[in-house]
């Protein structure tokens, strides 16, 4: 049976999660610090790890990069990464696969597009977003994302598509 790990700031990401949970009918876990040891190398049952990425936080990596490497190598283990990069811009940079490091070759990802309310981002956050804005400002350079970036700063904007799961879903099917 599929296992479905997770990991959310502002609901997006649960909300892909709860979604592909419900398709193999079983409950999501959130990705806590024991996480790693919930997954073992003792079945070949598929594990999807849906989780964000905020620059070179990402808590689907950690958890994988937690994992002993016979889990890694046994375990089919899909990672959807959430955020707002434009998703054919995120496939071709692939920013999850150079955080795996030699463990990318091992992990299927995917790239799904989030949700992003500036009306919800904590402080913290909203400073982060606001100084990435303002440098992209400032370089005057960039492409197609990057001007997307600046389009909708201070904008909510959500691109959930939960039809977006349906390859993940089948790579998950096509490996149990």
């Amino acid at each position: 049976m599929v296992s479905v790990f997770y990991a959310s700031f502002y609901g997006s990401t649960k909300q892909y999660a709860d979604a592909l949970a419900a398709h193999f009918g079983v409950v999501p876990q959130e990705i806590s610090d024991s996480s790693a040891s919930l997954i073992d190398a003792s079945t070949a049952d598929p594990v999807d790890i849906v989780a964000p990425i905020h620059g070179p936080t990402h808590p689907g990596v950690k958890l994988i990069t937690e994992l002993p490497e016979d889990v890694v190598r046994r375990r089919p283990i899909v990672l959807a990464t959430v955020g707002m990069t434009l998703e054919h811009v995120a496939y071709d940079q692939d920013p999850t696969g150079r955080l795996l490091g030699d463990r990318a070759s091992f992990i299927h990802r995917f790239y799904l597009s989030g949700r992003l309310f500036y009306s919800e981002l904590n402080r913290k956050h909203r400073n982060i977003m606001k100084g990435v804005v303002t440098a992209m400002k400032m370089m005057r350079s960039g492409g197609e994302n990057e001007r997307m970036m600046i389009e909708t700063y201070r904008k909510d904007v959500d691109r959930v598509d939960l039809s977006k799961l349906e390859p993940v879903a089948a790579w998950v099917g096509n490996n149990t």
